[in-house]
């Protein structure tokens, strides 16, 4: 069952939600080596008690069995996503594709395309986290359901530190919902602050997301799905990107 908003009634707009969000949580993990909940937890207590205690549970028992893991840590993560979301999997696989599409028109060598499925692959993990009844929503999400999907990459990164995997990937794996105009989140970055490869999935992601059928979406035809990246470029994605990947389109047409 979905958990009730618990939240303070001088918050009651969208706008004042989203700020609230916005400003103590989804920039509330910062870009280092050392990840923890309890970075988080205070504001997570005020939104909701009760599923902040249940995902100090989760936590703890994914931090355990990242400990207790001799699997390569992405591969391990990636195995559990694919049996607990599947549908999430075959998103990452997509996405894992057109980016590696991306970065071989961005001039990536192999040891970079490598790392570049790696984050692609990575990049929804933390939905691992994310009640399924809210993932597969036949609807808009509501305002705390869209407060956990928003914490999606932050937990990602929390999950990728479980398996001692490297800060760069973690890093990546963190910002493919930054904007170009700085806008996005967790952290607010823009422009060229955003790792080259999470501007890389983000352009990925998106596209994937308007044109695959989802319970609350229609899918969109291609060629609207490429107008809407070619009018978000500089304002959410990075122009550069959203060139490279349409041209791996037109090559294969």
């Amino acid at each position: 069952m979905t958990p009730t908003v618990v939240w303070d009634a001088g918050h009651k707009s969208e706008h004042e939600f989203d700020e609230f969000v916005t400003g103590r949580v989804l920039g509330g993990l910062p870009m280092q080596e050392e990840l923890s909940l309890e970075l988080l937890s205070p504001t997570l207590r005020l939104v909701n008690d009760s599923w902040h205690a249940r995902l100090r549970r989760a936590c703890a028992k994914w931090q355990a069995d990242g400990a207790r893991s001799q699997a390569d840590g992405v591969r391990a993560l990636v195995r559990r996503l694919k049996e607990a979301r599947p549908s999430t999997y075959q998103h990452c696989i997509r996405v894992a594709r057109y980016s590696r599409r991306t970065g071989r028109a961005l001039g990536f060598d192999n040891v970079r395309l490598k790392q570049l499925a790696s984050a692609a692959m990575m990049h929804d993990i933390g939905k691992l986290l994310v009640p399924e009844s809210i993932l597969s929503r036949p609807r808009r999400p509501t305002k705390f359901e869209r407060f956990v999907l928003k914490l999606h990459p932050n937990l990602g990164a929390l999950l990728a530190s479980y398996y001692g995997l490297p800060a760069e990937l973690r890093i990546r794996t963190q910002h493919h919902h930054e904007r170009w105009d700085g806008r996005g989140y967790p952290h607010g970055l823009g422009g060229e602050d955003i790792p080259l490869m999470a501007r890389v999935v983000q352009v990925a992601d998106s596209f994937d997301a308007m044109v695959t059928r989802r319970a609350y979406n229609t899918p969109r035809a291609f060629d609207d799905a490429a107008a809407e990246l070619r009018r978000e470029s500089g304002r959410q994605f990075d122009p550069r990107v959203v060139e490279a990947f349409l041209d791996t389109f037109s090559e294969s047409l």
